[in-house]
């Protein structure tokens, strides 16, 4: 079996989606499965080289809209499936639409929660209106990671029930030897995140700011240039929010491993790639009150809070007046819930579904 992988941006160590793609080959090798990665490109200040390997091709790409001119010069290779990641994006939408004129050729789509930002909303208004219900109707399989993204593609475009199942991302456990120790520095709360427009990273630096805290800090992965004046003049007027930008897969273990706990507020999210992975270090988890997340988690290892200033301030309030034993106990409470994740269950899933395609 030969597959075509077609991604955004593959740098791992940018955002869940790259990592759940990385993941994913994981799967792949574990059942056999030859397979080829094509890839728009994307320029960060730090990425994994392990992760730019031979396999991938990166194409030149130009936004709004990813639009990658020279993409179909590497569709015509013989694919038993292409699986996408996304849709709404030209290099997507192109790939769906011309492989679906291939009779033998499957189309596996990962839409990873479709538009769940406001960014380029005359394109992705249009794009609903005109181009989804078809490019929907030439796609073979859909791969949701929850209930709630199922529920989501049904309600809004009336998707084929059948072509729909819902694989949630895996975790594998951690290795004692990937922990990092740093005991100079464990009274800081840690939010992992690209600056997205739905990621409320700008409320967290707000609330942080206003609960004047003196022994605990703020980090965050985002660089200076992503903030507004407003959360700018914030960050430079308090010594304990730090901006730590991309960092390395290396860093991120060791800035999980020695956190209080893992703050993360969004509007939107597929998955949460990041909660499992706080989970993975047996980190509490204090985030927004998202269906999504409610779905994976257990509500015993975390503390929720609306995406408002008086909400996240107390919920930080909360954790930090919870006693070690509490503490302790979430983690363990979220380590215990990844269970559910592990990568012998998924990597079955995927191999029902793939024979039943290609058989």
């Amino acid at each position: 079996m030969k597959i075509l992988e077609l991604t955004r941006s593959f740098y791992p160590s940018v955002g869940g989606l790259e990592k759940f793609v990385a993941d994913r080959f994981k799967i792949y090798q574990q059942l056999g499965i030859d397979y080829k990665i094509l890839s728009t490109d994307f320029t960060t200040e730090k990425r994994d080289n392990n992760y730019s390997g031979e396999q991938a091709t990166f194409l030149k790409q130009y936004t709004p809209y990813n639009i990658t001119p020279q993409i179909k010069h590497y569709l015509n290779d013989d694919y038993d499936i292409l699986s996408v990641n996304q849709f709404g994006r030209y290099f997507s939408d192109y790939a769906i639409n011309y492989i679906s004129k291939n009779k033998k050729t499957k189309i596996i789509l990962t839409p990873h929660f479709y538009f769940h930002t406001e960014r380029f909303s005359l394109i992705k208004t249009l794009h609903k209106k005109i181009l989804a219900k078809n490019l929907l109707n030439k796609i073979d399989k859909i791969i949701c990671f929850t209930n709630v993204e199922k529920d989501f593609l049904l309600n809004g475009f009336n998707v084929d029930r059948e072509k729909i199942v819902v694989i949630p991302h895996y975790i594998l456990g951690n290795n004692e030897s990937d922990l990092v120790n740093d005991p100079t520095e464990k009274n800081y709360f840690f939010y992992l995140g690209r600056a997205d427009k739905n990621k409320r990273y700008d409320i967290l630096i707000e609330a942080f700011n206003e609960l004047k805290l003196n022994d605990i800090k703020l980090l965050l992965t985002i660089r200076k240039q992503d903030l507004t004046t407003k959360h700018r003049k914030i960050v430079d007027n308090n010594k304990n929010i730090h901006l730590l930008g991309y960092i390395t897969e290396k860093e991120k273990i060791k800035l999980i491993s020695n956190c209080m706990a893992v703050l993360f507020a969004s509007d939107y999210e597929a998955f949460g790639t990041v909660i499992l992975e706080a989970s993975n270090y047996k980190k509490p988890i204090l985030c927004s009150n998202l269906s999504v997340f409610k779905e994976i988690l257990n509500d015993s290892g975390v503390i929720y809070f609306n995406n408002n200033l008086v909400s996240i301030e107390q919920a930080i309030r909360n954790f930090i007046l919870s006693d070690e034993l509490q503490k302790t106990e979430m983690g363990n409470i979220n380590y215990e819930n990844l269970n559910r994740f592990r990568i012998e269950n998924i990597s079955e899933k995927y191999s029902v579904i793939l024979r039943e395609l290609i058989n």
